[in-house]
């Protein structure tokens, strides 16, 4: 079976983390980034997540990613500057209006986003679909469900390919998708909707197939192909991202640091 699109295969420490831990450790990551609504509170976080992304050997994800998470925050930025009611705007351009305390949430806001899509990444980058399912299994949840979430894992790649081979294709019959206008490119790709669409329902015919065969859904006991040993370091991990976890929302709480307007 063939892993995520964006795993990569590395001897990190990282990677040999055990599925349920990778599982909670970013379900951990995610609370820091709630905690604090200040840009200069969030910057020194998304670094440290940087550092782990370096430690994992996935950086190459990041390259290949960066201006996705550009974007986002280039748009939240925007959104969010001009769009905050919750304080007294200091500048406006007709129906616009933003003051400094709007564009500092909105660097923060936009630095938040970009943190929570690199915890992902990051746990996508380490993570095989059949650890994550193991995971899931592991802390409880239906088969029928944990069916569903590894075949979404798995559609993705399998239609990117698929389009693939039928561009290809069709650029080898001479079929120019890069010349014209947008509106001429848009109805050169109309060719690819039905090779596309067939190679889905035969993939989702044979994927019918196998499941019956395997006998999902069938009320026996199910066994397991491979086993994951749980090591010293797990604990430690957890341990370590529940103690970063909780001094982030003791520094908000408590001490009220960190926090710009209050809300998250």
């Amino acid at each position: 079976m063939r892993s995520s699109l964006l795993y990569l295969h590395r001897d990190s420490v990282v990677h040999r983390l055990h599925p349920v831990t990778k599982l909670v450790g970013m379900v951990l990551l995610f609370i820091p980034a709630f905690a604090f609504n200040r840009p200069l509170w969030l910057l020194p976080l998304l670094i440290l997540l940087v550092l782990l992304l370096g430690v994992a050997k996935v950086l190459d994800n990041l390259r290949r990613s960066w201006w996705f998470c550009l974007i986002f925050f280039i748009v939240s930025v925007i959104l969010w500057s001009f769009f905050l009611r919750d304080v007294e705007p200091t500048w406006k351009w007709g129906p616009f209006s933003a003051s400094w305390v709007s564009l500092q949430y909105g660097l923060a806001i936009g630095l938040r986003i970009v943190y929570l899509l690199l915890v992902g990444l990051l746990f996508i980058s380490t993570t095989r679909v059949e650890d994550f399912a193991f995971a899931l299994r592991r802390v409880g949840v239906p088969e029928m469900v944990l069916l569903a979430f590894t075949l979404a894992f798995r559609l993705v790649p399998t239609f990117a390919r698929s389009a693939q081979a039928a561009l290809d294709a069709q650029r080898a019959r001479a079929l120019e998708l890069e010349r014209g206008g947008i509106i001429t490119r848009l109805r050169r790709y109309a060719p690819l909707i039905v090779p596309v669409l067939a190679s889905g329902l035969r993939s989702a015919d044979d994927l019918t197939r196998a499941l019956e065969t395997k006998g999902v859904g069938s009320a026996g006991k199910r066994t397991r192909l491979k086993e994951y040993p749980v090591g010293w370091l797990d604990p430690t991990v957890l341990i370590l991202l529940a103690a970063l976890a909780g001094a982030c929302l003791w520094l908000r709480l408590v001490l009220s640091l960190g926090e710009l307007l209050p809300r998250i």
